[in-house]
């Protein structure tokens, strides 16, 4: 009775029909004497002079209205729809009877998602008209509903099914943050990632980075420029970008579809064309035009030359200016010395036991960037004069020198434990050279101040403000200390 032949058929009859008077009758055999003193199975005694006839009278009426679209059906499916999504059918309604009709309808659920989009008040004879229904979802959710339409002659029931599917989209990087790392600047690198429909419909995405999104120039105009905003309130992801006004990272594919089940791969590349350490921007999975599905952030760093050494406290603001500095001459690029300051803070804070604190430690990361420029060196070279001095009051880094390989990096340990004659009075000053040598040298100026104190320790009224922090500072390029 569902197929589309018998529907088709059943709507064919039913604009034919004229009506009909049927009449049946029904025998009702009364039993005789007294049915409670009978005795277990015994057989009811009846009598053809006790029997009744009940008549019935059963006119049948062909219907005033009918359905013309969809083969006649009454019973819409609308199928699986994504939550916060729509999806419309409409409805073909044609009055047959000889004459016009006031058409009403009953109520549909209110909170429900299924709604008459475009009901009707009249429909005259012979005429037809077009419901318009939508049903949107709000949930995961299989949603059945009855809309009658009302007339005074009968009433046409139409039956409303859907489905709600929630979109559910799963992305391979972990913690919403893909770091590009360090590449040398006018080259790329490329890393990629997945996304995974997981629900049962296919899913319509597109890609849009934040420093190519209209709303973002307008609402930028209506902000301080972010170097004179606290730290805490540089809430701007999009970062540095390119002088040349390309965009700095780039994905591919930036729109398509998600068959259900299936994973697509996505290639993120990271193109600067000049040196910076806070290149970032923001990567928006958007799914039907309008949803947002995933917020990744894009960073990473570029250098003029094959090595670098990142770690410690920031000593400049992630803003820098449009105006390019002219670099050294490239004859003399080997002789260069690039100046990249370095702040490492350790504290030392005893603790009100008699078990010592463990030392205070901090870490550096020393690499080499991997290039396709060719180039005699392979190898980045570390290494830090005056490690022996700095043992004796208390500082060990370690390793003090090494080689790191293109492509890799090396962790420098740095820590710090107050020796036996530490004066908390008096800050205890140290200095000591860091070399880096790649395709130029580098010297970075090693500056140590050590502080030690106790939880709840205050400065007394007039005494001596607290020593500084272990750091590091850079050294001009003939080692000269100051």
């Amino acid at each position: 009775s569902s197929s589309d032949e018998y529907q088709a058929a059943q709507a064919t009859l039913a604009r034919s029909f004229q009506g009909r008077f049927d009449k049946f009758v029904v025998p009702c055999v009364v039993a005789s004497g007294d049915t409670e003193d009978r005795k277990g199975t015994e057989p009811l005694s009846f009598s053809p002079h006790n029997t009744l006839y009940l008549e019935l009278w059963c006119p049948a009426v062909a219907p005033s209205l009918v359905v013309t679209s969809d083969k006649g059906k009454t019973i819409f499916n609308f199928g699986d729809i994504a939550v916060g999504h729509r999806g419309i059918k409409k409805v073909s309604i044609q009055n047959i009877s000889p004459e016009d009709l006031t058409v009403e309808f009953s109520v549909l659920n209110p909170s429900g998602p299924f709604i008459l989009l475009t009901p009707i008040g009249k429909l005259p004879a012979g005429e037809t008209q077009v419901l318009t229904l939508s049903f949107s979802p709000r949930e995961s959710i299989l949603a059945r509903e009855t809309l009658d339409i009302i007339t005074k002659r009968d009433t046409l029931s139409l039956t409303l099914v859907g489905t709600g599917v929630a979109s559910t989209i799963t992305c391979s990087i972990e913690g919403d943050v893909l770091d590009m790392g360090y590449v040398i600047a006018g080259e790329s690198v490329s890393s990629s990632f997945k996304l995974q429909n997981s629900s049962a419909l296919p899913i319509r995405f597109s890609m849009q980075l934040d420093s190519l999104s209209s709303s973002r120039r307008g609402k930028s105009q209506q902000r301080l420029p972010q170097f004179l905003a606290f730290p805490a309130q540089r809430t701007e992801v999009v970062g540095t970008q390119n002088h040349s006004g390309q965009s700095v990272f780039s994905v591919i594919p930036v729109e398509g579809v998600i068959d259900p089940g299936k994973t697509q791969d996505f290639t993120v590349t990271f193109s600067p064309d000049h040196e910076s350490r806070y290149f970032s921007d923001r990567l928006q999975v958007v799914l039907f035009g309008k949803k947002l599905s995933h917020q990744i952030l894009l960073k990473g760093a570029a250098r003029e030359h094959m090595m670098f050494v990142e770690g410690g406290d920031p000593l400049d603001v992630p803003v820098e200016s449009l105006t390019v500095i002219p670099t050294c001459d490239p004859e003399h690029r080997e002789e260069a010395e690039e100046l990249k300051p370095i702040l490492v803070t350790l504290d030392y804070v005893q603790l009100d036991t008699d078990v010592p604190a463990p030392p205070a430690t901090r870490e550096l990361q020393v690499g080499c960037i991997r290039t396709t420029q060719l180039s005699p060196k392979k190898t980045v070279e570390f290494s830090l004069d005056g490690a022996a001095s700095l043992q004796h009051k208390g500082f060990t880094v370690e390793p003090s020198r090494g080689f790191v390989e293109r492509g890799q990096t090396k962790t420098i340990g740095i820590s710090w434990l107050p020796p036996a004659d530490f004066d908390l009075d008096h800050p205890l000053v140290v200095s000591a050279l860091l070399q880096l040598k790649g395709d130029v040298k580098e010297t970075y100026k090693v500056g140590g101040e050590g502080r030690s104190s106790s939880p709840g320790q205050t400065q007394a009224p007039g005494g001596p403000a607290p020593c500084r922090p272990w750091s590091l500072r850079p050294a001009l390029a003939s080692g000269q200390e100051g």
